[in-house]
This record gives C-alpha cells, sequence and structure tokens, in this order.
C-alpha cells in the first residue's frame, strides 16, 4: 500500500508541473549546426502557436544549411508538449515531421570538388525536438534545442558507398518575438 500511495504520489505531482509562462505566439530565427550526419551550418524562420492547451505548441519552420559539398533546405511542423522548470523556464519535447530539399555542389570555391553527378533530391523526414526555453520580462524568448532527425532518402556515390546520411542531429539556439 505504501509503494502504491508513493506512486501515486509522484504521478499527481509530475502531472502539477505546468507550463506558468508560454506565449500564445512567437516568432523568430533559429541558428543550428550540425553535430551527427545533419550537414551544415544555418538559420531557420520559426513560428510557434499554442494550440490545444497552455501546455502544447505547435512549432513550424523553414531553414537552409549548408556545407562545401552540399545545401539542404527544410521544413517542417514539432508539437511541443511544455511544461515549467522553475519561474520563466521551460522544457520542452515533441515529434515531428517535413520535407527537405538536397543539393549537391559540383564547385567549391571555383575548384571542382569530386565526380559529383546526382541529381538534387526532395526527401521526407521525421524527427523530434526537445530542450528548454526561458521568456524574459520583455517580448523575447530564447531557447537551446537538439533536434534529431531521420531523412528518408538512399543517396549513394556512383561507387555505391553512401555520403548522406539518413539519421542526423542538429542543434540550436533561437531568439523569438513573442506576442
Amino acid at each position: 500500500m505504501k509503494k502504491l500511495f508513493f506512486v501515486l504520489s509522484i504521478i499527481i505531482s509530475a502531472s502539477q508541473l505546468q507550463a506558468q509562462d508560454i506565449p500564445e505566439n512567437a516568432i523568430g530565427i533559429r541558428l543550428s549546426d550540425g553535430v551527427v550526419g545533419d550537414e551544415g551550418f544555418g538559420p531557420e524562420i520559426t513560428y510557434q502557436r499554442q494550440i490545444i492547451s497552455e501546455h502544447n505548441r505547435i512549432d513550424a519552420n523553414l531553414g537552409f544549411k549548408t556545407n562545401s559539398f552540399i545545401s539542404t533546405y527544410r521544413g517542417g511542423v514539432f508539437f511541443h508538449w511544455t511544461y515549467n522548470i522553475w519561474d520563466k523556464l521551460n522544457w520542452f519535447a515533441g515529434p515531428g515531421v517535413g520535407a527537405g530539399y538536397i543539393d549537391f555542389k559540383t564547385r567549391y570555391l571555383g575548384v571542382i570538388i569530386g565526380d559529383v553527378d546526382r541529381d538534387a533530391e526532395f526527401f521526407p523526414y521525421i524527427g523530434a525536438d526537445f530542450g528548454v526555453d526561458y521568456r524574459f520580462d520583455f517580448p523575447l524568448q530564447v531557447a537551446f534545442s537538439i533536434r534529431p532527425t531521420f531523412d528518408i532518402h538512399d543517396i549513394d556515390q556512383s561507387n555505391g558507398f553512401r555520403d548522406v546520411d539518413n539519421t542526423g542531429v542538429n542543434v540550436g539556439i533561437s531568439a523569438r518575438y513573442t506576442f
């Protein structure tokens, strides 16, 4: 009985974690860099909207990343469950889906960089987004997030070796105007 009471008290306490200060709308920019497999550095335009309840929001984004060999354009939507940690500091996590376009470069600084005879390709992806955000007393929200994704494509070199990973992880920081 004591174990049941303990488990129930933990569940009730966890359910009382509430998002005290989640803005109804937020728009801004996210700068991210690939850590594993997600190629390049680049900005994203990001828009968040509170939906369903005060604990949920949608994060829609449109981004561009590049490195010396590949340019990638992505658009996606992530659903967040958001909970308060302390005062105006929140944590969030949730799944997402999107689509992207990958373009292979044949030259870098005017020099041919290799045997790149592949076409550009559209691809869908699934992923997750989790991190922390802080809302100031004035209309600004800053966040740090980690976004693992799984791209659904099969891009190989002409010799049969895979040179574009299907899995990727990027980390980013963002600043958003809240209203």
